[in-house]
């Protein structure tokens, strides 16, 4: 197994860890495929992975059939190894391309120098899952409630997500999603609202919170990044190891 498929299969093991507590979530999944469904009018709570798997095309169509069947939008990524071949697949069942994400790894040994001393603190019970929820949704301009359904449900101490909030002079300022599985830990969600933004928090925060894991004994981390994020992840040692296909379906038309 290659390294590209063994983080996608670890991503579809976070993205269970991250959807599982949304009430009423439909998911679907095979080893290196999921569907989740929250039901929320948002593509970016209704996501789909394809891996590298025999039947990814059955996948897919039956993943897009569900979506269709249900009246929502659907952000889908799919990994080098079927994204060529999937692409009239997508295109005909009514995905349009909207670009790539760069798979990004952080190896053992790459030093990441804390940049600056944060009080980082790890986001349990309703008021700290509030507050981090209300930098997710700052951050990615969504709407608060949604949030709250998708995201702060899933902000539990067993979930297998583990949230941190990175506070500065002016209090909460950052949080950021990591999900461990062994000497591996996927990061997400790495959310810094604009007012916040360009001021060294996101990086203050996320090399805390990776020296801390790696202290814990992970060795490895790794993320999808959007391009706006490329540019801090590669600074900090971050290697992108393959481009992940972005498509998009878009929600039908109302009425």
């Amino acid at each position: 197994m290659s390294e590209t498929e063994e983080l996608i299969r670890l991503s579809v093991r976070a993205l269970v860890a991250q959807m599982g507590g949304v009430p009423g979530v439909e998911m679907h999944m095979t080893r290196d495929c999921i569907l989740g469904l929250t039901g929320e009018p948002l593509a970016d709570f209704n996501m789909l992975t394809l891996g590298p798997d025999p039947d990814a095309e059955g996948f897919l169509t039956r993943a897009v059939a569900r979506a269709k069947a249900r009246g929502l939008p659907l952000t889908a990524m799919m990994s080098p190894q079927v994204a060529q071949g999937l692409a009239p697949v997508a295109t005909r069942l009514g995905l349009r391309a909207v670009g790539t994400a760069p798979l990004m790894v952080l190896r053992a040994g790459t030093p990441v120098p804390v940049s600056r001393p944060v009080k980082v603190t790890r986001a349990l019970g309703d008021e700290l899952v509030g507050i981090a929820g209300d930098l997710v949704a700052a951050a990615f301009d969504i709407q608060r409630d949604a949030v709250a359904r998708c995201i702060d449900v899933g902000i539990t101490e067993t979930a297998g997500v583990e949230t941190y909030i990175g506070c500065g002079d002016e209090g909460a300022m950052s949080a950021v999603s990591v999900t461990p599985t062994g000497n591996t830990a996927g990061i997400s969600l790495m959310a810094t609202p604009p007012e916040h933004q360009r001021r060294g928090m996101g990086r203050a925060l996320l090399t805390q919170v990776i020296a801390d894991y790696r202290g814990r004994g992970v060795e490895r981390f790794h993320l999808g990044a959007t391009e706006a994020g490329r540019p801090l992840y590669a600074s900090l040692g971050f290697e992108p190891i393959a481009d992940l296909t972005a498509w998009l379906l878009d929600a039908p038309p109302e009425g």
